[in-house]
């Protein structure tokens, strides 16, 4: 069953002399020696191009954040400066749907290493067309609910500490972790797949993927029950959440972001080689995954409404996981569009940053 996470002085601290020698070479080696004021919003991570330079360009970022999260330093939200001709002070708070693009060479942004945001995710893409005066961005992949108001585990602080009485726009994407996405991808996709054998070992592996649901149980059951009893938790979570958020900041426009189409019909799926795990479950399990991704949307939308914010539910049909690379705006596997598997790939934050662009500006 769900269960809260945990946390706890679990973690494992490194102290000494070689951390500090360890800082110390990644610092002189990816970083400026002196304070700088806070860097412009960086450019959408080039597609093509020198594979040496992308390299280059990733290697100093993944430098930085690794010295900046060994000294505790640089484990807070990515702060950047833009033009000043929109938003005054734009915050992004969310997980990985929010935080997580084409992790390739020249991708990597700023922040903890563990939170793995890229520059083509789609809160950069918002604040980039929108010119923001300040981008803060507390995004962060894993994130549940509960890290709106505690550290992760990764030693983020709390997400809500980024918002302030000067705040205008925020942007938020949060509630598939808590309701166990990534268990119901476990139990429907991968363990169906896995010898019995070898079972041991992929529960072993999956086990904090899927922490708080028990995935041995069969995917009919992670989803009518461990899933649903989750979705009625998230659902009045929510509303403690805009509550926070209003308090915090009182005069910011709110827009909520769902979750991208990811499950298509069984036609679609059964003519992608990329899709084909999904047809070790039966056609009622396959409805019943993509029930869940309705139900996720339907608590994020209905919770949205009730607290007056703008909502935009990215779930246009054509662009799921079972689609060619080219069309997909989340990839299965991850390993034709170079984004982290069931996640948004580049063109799917593309897109998700031109509706909210949109919802801002009162399009439909």
């Amino acid at each position: 069953m769900h269960t809260p996470r945990l946390r706890g002085s679990t973690r494992r601290a490194v102290t000494g002399t070689a951390v500090a020698a360890a800082t110390a070479l990644l610092t002189s080696l990816a970083a400026p020696g002196v304070a700088q004021a806070a860097p412009g919003i960086p450019l959408a991570p080039p597609a093509t191009g020198s594979t040496i330079e992308q390299a280059g360009g990733s290697a100093q970022t993944l430098g930085q954040n690794i010295a900046g999260q060994m000294s505790r330093a640089g484990l807070g939200p990515s702060v950047y400066a833009g033009t000043g001709t929109g938003p005054a002070r734009y915050v992004a708070l969310g997980d990985s749907y929010a935080a997580v693009g084409r992790v390739a060479p020249g991708s990597w942004g700023a922040g903890p290493v563990a939170c793995v945001r890229t520059d083509d995710a789609y809160p950069t893409v918002v604040a980039r067309e929108l010119g923001v005066g300040t981008f803060i961005n507390a995004s962060c992949g894993g994130a549940t609910a509960d890290d709106f108001w505690e550290s992760a585990r990764n030693g983020a602080p709390p997400q809500l500490d980024a918002l302030d009485a000067q705040t205008d726009l925020v942007t938020m994407t949060i509630g598939g972790n808590d309701v166990g996405f990534a268990a119901v991808i476990v139990a429907c996709a991968l363990r169906p797949n896995t010898a019995p054998e070898l079972l041991p070992a992929v529960d072993a592996v999956t086990g904090t993927l899927a922490e708080g649901f028990d995935t041995t149980t069969g995917c009919g059951d992670v989803i009518d029950r461990q899933a649903s009893q989750a979705l009625r938790t998230l659902d009045g979570r929510m509303d403690s959440v805009y509550a926070e958020i209003a308090r915090r900041s009182p005069d910011a426009r709110v827009v909520t972001v769902g979750y991208l189409s990811a499950m298509p019909d069984d036609q679609t799926v059964r003519n992608s080689p990329d899709c084909a795990p999904f047809m070790a479950i039966s056609e009622a399990e396959r409805d019943k995954v993509r029930g869940f991704q309705e139900s996720i949307n339907r608590v994020v939308r209905d919770a949205a409404d009730r607290n007056g914010a703008t909502v935009v539910i990215p779930d246009e049909p054509g662009h799921s996981m079972c689609t060619s690379p080219e069309t997909r705006s989340v990839d299965f596997t991850g390993l034709q569009t170079a984004s982290v598997p069931v996640h948004p790939t580049s063109a799917g934050h593309a897109h998700v940053a031109g509706r909210v662009l949109s919802a801002l500006a009162g399009r439909p």
